[in-house]
């Protein structure tokens, strides 16, 4: 018996010896949309500006980075993240891109102002994804519907603009890491439409 129990104590220790418990997991990247110049806008207005926080349909509320396969499936990237989630950053961009245009001479707050502006900037994000077909290629979409409203003296408020923007931006490649510089080229783009649209109905 105590040869039996020797040999099952010499066979564990050998099979043990083979087998690493430690895995290895690779490493998680994270990512932020890249800041693009913004020219300074040749025109003006004294109204300042509030941008409330983007809200963000469920399915692309996450850090994940998303990838759509086909026209129903959509595979979260385990390993390439967002630094944070999609609303925050593209709500981050949009208002840094309205200071730095230099438009709104009274300025362009968030909601932690105290400041109670003229103008309101909401948005609602309807896709923020990365596609890979063999109809689009390795593209990533960006879809926001965008409200812009005038806050009068009696605190009333009246639609000065509605518009759904919609940006595909081509990959450089099919690697996560093109997916970030695409999607901010992609929200870049769309924040210089809306500027030049909020210009449109704001100089006559």
């Amino acid at each position: 018996m105590r040869i039996l129990l020797l040999i099952v104590m010499l066979g564990g220790a050998s099979v043990s010896a083979c087998i690493s418990l430690r895995s290895e997991y690779p490493k998680t990247t994270y990512y932020r949309l890249e800041n693009h110049s913004v020219p300074k806008s040749a025109r003006t207005v004294s109204e300042d500006l509030l941008v409330r926080p983007f809200t963000i349909d469920s399915e692309f509320a996450t850090d994940r980075i998303l990838v759509m396969t086909s026209a129903t499936e959509v595979q979260p990237l385990m390993y390439h993240r967002w630094v944070s989630e999609p609303d925050d950053l593209i709500t981050a961009y949009v208002t840094r891109y309205m200071q730095q245009s230099g438009f709104f001479l009274g300025g362009v707050v968030t909601p932690a102002s105290s400041l109670l502006p003229s103008l309101l900037l909401e948005g609602h994000i309807g896709e923020c994804i990365a596609v890979q077909s063999t109809q689009e290629g390795n593209v990533v979409r960006l879809r926001i519907h965008c409200t812009v409203q005038r806050r009068n003296a009696a605190d009333r408020v009246e639609v000065l603009l509605q518009k759904v923007y919609t940006q595909i931006v081509r990959r450089e490649s099919d690697a996560a890491s093109s997916i970030a510089l695409a999607m901010s080229a992609a929200v870049h783009a769309l924040s210089e439409a809306l500027l030049a649209d909020i210009q449109a109905v704001l100089v006559r």
